[in-house]
């Protein structure tokens, strides 16, 4: 059973190291406002109730794709580690939302989220960020 789980994480930090690699490479290679569209369909920034408590597969996916941007040589920023959350997420079929803020103007300082049922399980904890959009 052990070894049935470590092979399980083993196989979950391999999809997220793909999937942040390819995101990171999107955002890099791909027009100026297309990586935004990765996020999802935009929708207006509004207040979301929390629903529940999130899929716990859903956490375990944010902390893997948290944990593998933390080793990476090139240290992915939250846009690509949401970007590659949202993908992950919806391959599993997990209803998610991407979500853009500001967190400061003075620098200019924005920041990426991922949330399920309201809760976010990558790019938490928000605090001082005021969103900007929501993507589904």
């Amino acid at each position: 059973m052990r070894a049935r789980r470590l092979l399980g994480k083993v196989a979950l930090g391999a999809e997220a190291a793909a999937t942040l690699t390819i995101a990171t490479v999107a955002i890099r290679v791909l027009p100026r406002r297309a990586p935004v569209r990765l996020l999802g369909r935009p929708e207006p920034a509004a207040e979301r109730a929390v629903v529940g408590s999130s899929d716990p597969r859903a956490r375990r996916v944010g902390r893997a794709v948290e944990r593998v941007a933390a080793v990476m040589p090139w240290r992915p920023s939250c846009l690509p580690q949401a970007i590659a959350t949202r993908a992950m997420l919806r391959r599993r079929r997990i209803s998610c939302e991407g979500h853009l803020g500001v967190v400061s103007t003075s620098p200019l300082e924005a920041h990426a989220w991922v949330t399920v049922q309201g809760r976010v399980v990558q790019g938490g904890p928000i605090r001082n960020a005021t969103e900007v959009a929501a993507f589904r």
